[in-house]
């Protein structure tokens, strides 16, 4: 699980780098998608650049773009769109986009077998997702890089192995806090930091959001973000300790637990599939009446 999570986090960063290339050579051709959209590589975003690359007629594709807010400002889309792509840049652009889907794909085949695996630590998957700020990919990270969280004996034992205590040096015979260790893995450091941002970014109010407002308002938004991080994980180590779910009098409604969807893509074999149904405890037999026709 550890292994499918790291891929994961490194085809993200792989897949990230190849859209900078895309808005990079669509803005050399003086294409400013970036501008106007929030995310040209969504639905409306590759709608327009794919009807670019495939030389249709401007007014076709904005006119029969897929969202109707998008649709409202395709004037201002006409405007920023001032050149025409050169072969070699529809060559780029299209190979770059062929291996974007390609990631992508393979992002969700890596999800599908993380929803397999992850199933089977049901209890404490629902318990970290009904944190605020939790996912299904930063939860099934976490789980997976804290590995048994019985092996910790205390909440600060789990936080100074995931490198999210202070570091102590002595000076004139004083102890002075510095910056945090950043011992152990960086992945649970940088998904940990994901769920603070969420928590800080949610306009719901929660326990957490105003624990980093108070850190926020003395130390700074980058403090805060640690001090919540580090926040997260101690309550999360208690909740699994004693099997609890997260209790928050401040959310105004609770969290739904939603379980990861598989791609429609992935497919799995009879004996896979009742593999999986027996690990869930139940009992496969075969059907006489199938049998006989």
């Amino acid at each position: 699980m550890r292994s499918l999570t790291r891929s994961r986090e490194s085809l993200i960063k792989v897949r990230t780098k190849i859209k900078n290339w895309v808005t990079h050579e669509l803005e050399a051709a003086c294409i400013k998608l970036s501008s106007m959209l929030s995310d040209i590589f969504g639905k409306s975003g590759r709608h327009i650049v794919d009807g670019l690359l495939n030389g249709m007629d401007l007014d076709k594709v904005l006119e029969s773009i897929p969202s109707r807010r998008v649709r409202a400002i395709k004037e201002e889309i006409r405007g920023i769109i001032q050149s025409n792509l050169s072969p070699s840049q529809i060559f780029l652009i299209q190979s770059h986009l062929n291996m974007i889907d390609s990631i992508t794909n393979h992002i969700a085949e890596i999800d599908a077998k993380i929803s397999s695996l992850i199933s089977l630590h049901e209890e404490d998957l629902k318990i970290a997702l009904s944190m605020p700020g939790m996912g299904i990919i930063s939860a099934s990270a976490i789980l997976a890089e804290i590995g048994d969280i019985r092996d910790f004996s205390s909440p600060d034992k789990l936080a100074a192995y995931c490198g999210l205590v202070p570091s102590v040096y002595q000076s004139a015979g004083k102890l002075i806090n510095g910056h945090i260790t950043k011992h152990g893995s960086p992945h649970i450091r940088a998904m940990l930091t994901e769920v603070a941002h969420a928590i800080m970014r949610s306009k719901q109010n929660s326990r957490l959001k105003k624990f980093f407002l108070k850190i926020k308002a003395r130390r700074g938004v980058k403090i805060g973000v640690v001090a919540l991080a580090r926040k997260v994980l101690c309550i999360l180590y208690h909740l699994i300790m004693n099997q609890e779910l997260y209790q928050d009098e401040l959310l105004s409604k609770p969290r739904v637990v939603k379980h990861l969807s598989v791609h429609p893509a992935i497919s799995m074999s009879i004996n896979e599939m009742i593999e999986t149904i027996v690990k869930a405890g139940y009992e496969v037999r075969r059907n006489e009446c199938l049998d006989s026709g």
